[in-house]
């Protein structure tokens, strides 16, 4: 028996021990293998939906779909099998971690860098889906894992129990099931019942994107047939009316979110490389700099940020007690720099050396970055001038 108080169900070679989820479809339980140790999930239909062919086709839609699309970023498929009692039975690797609803309602808005980095796996996903003649159909915060691996974030889709076949014809299932998916998270044709494809799924991403970015969904709040209405007929949300964020990420949100497909980016993969474009725009061409780190306190920081600045030098990353800066080897006078900073190296530790950086405006990307690679660190006290300077 779970925490909550629900027996568990006898499935033939796996011990279960915890009720992970229960929605109207079915429930996903924890469990072992038997013999061996292996951690994997059940997801077992409720037994009032045995006799349901929408159900079942969902329910074999979803293996199928999962066994025909392998992806480090979707959840895997293992066995299937069925209860005594009828109620068939998926067995999915198991993803330990939060769902992307539940860090969100936790943290609230999640900045634009940070979004990329959920948005582009899960991007990459589909695309290999799409390509696979698959579309998703309801791809949402609470349908994402945020699983751990390696130190790392490693987003998981979940739910493909309403995928659907593009060489399909029709909106798949039966008539009266034919408007499948979750309102909130649904594009128009969807809503319609219409025809559906990769461009689906590209409306949902965008969705997805601006409860990311925002901490709330686009059309939140509003009973549904009102959220039905704005989405095909209201204004595109703008984020950056919600959050300080730089408004030229509406425009790929306001293009995902078209209420005509034609309209919309074409892949998921387009969307993606739209966002990154406003998000992380180009730094230009890496060239050799000159190279400032230093670490002091407060005060002395903003003096060396001050000499640093005085010689051409763009501030690249600044903390109180550091600042990392770089310039065009043409453009700096490295007496006059060396001049300055030995003014203040008794009372900050200091190096000055060569690499090579991406410059554009204010933004710094590059090796020069990577403090460790051109200066000895970490820092000792005093002044270092690389000597071919």
């Amino acid at each position: 028996m779970d925490n909550l108080g629900t027996p568990p169900p006898l499935v033939p070679g796996f011990r279960l021990d915890r009720l992970i989820g229960e929605g109207g479809f079915g429930q996903v339980w924890r469990a072992v293998r038997d013999p061996g140790d292996e951690i994997v999930a059940l997801k077992i239909l409720h037994l009032e939906l045995v006799r349901s062919i929408d159900a079942l086709t969902r329910f074999q839609r979803e293996l199928a779909a999962i066994e025909r699309l392998r992806h480090p970023n979707v959840v895997g498929a293992i066995d299937h099998g069925s209860l005594d009692d009828g109620r068939p039975y998926l067995v999915l690797e198991y993803v330990e971690g939060p769902s992307l609803r539940e860090v969100i309602h936790e943290r609230g808005a999640i900045p634009p860098v940070e979004m990329l980095t959920i948005l582009e796996p899960l991007c990459d996903a589909l695309t290999v889906a799409h390509a696979a003649g698959l579309v998703h159909r309801d791809v949402k915060a609470s349908n994402v894992i945020l699983a751990s691996q390696g130190g790392a974030v490693r987003p998981v889709l979940l739910d493909f129990g309403l995928v659907k076949l593009i060489d399909q014809e029709g909106p798949g299932l039966t008539s009266s099931r034919s408007m499948l998916g979750t309102p909130a998270a649904m594009a128009p044709e969807q809503m319609r019942g219409q025809p559906v494809d990769a461009r689906t799924d590209v409306y949902a991403l965008g969705l997805l994107a601006y409860h990311i970015l925002t901490g709330q969904p686009a059309w939140g709040g509003a009973p549904g047939v009102v959220q039905s209405y704005m989405q095909i007929h209201g204004a595109r949300p703008r984020p950056s009316s919600k959050v300080d964020i730089d408004p030229a990420i509406d425009e790929p949100i306001a293009r995902a979110l078209a209420p005509e497909p034609d309209a919309r980016f074409p892949t998921p993969r387009a969307l993606f490389e739209a966002f990154h474009a406003v998000i992380h725009p180009a730094a230009g061409t890496e060239a050799d700099v000159v190279a400032l780190y230093s670490e002091a306190a407060p005060a002395e920081i903003a003096k060396v940020t001050a000499a640093a600045t005085t010689a051409g030098m763009t501030i690249a990353l600044t903390a109180p007690d550091s600042v990392l800066a770089v310039a065009p080897r043409s453009q700096v006078d490295v007496a006059a720099l060396r001049a300055a900073l030995e003014l203040l190296a008794p009372t900050a530790k200091i190096a000055v050396g060569k690499s090579r950086a991406a410059i554009q405006g204010s933004v710094v990307d590059g090796p020069a970055l990577d403090v460790e690679a051109w200066a000895p660190y970490p820092l000792a006290d005093g002044l270092w001038f690389a000597e071919d300077l």
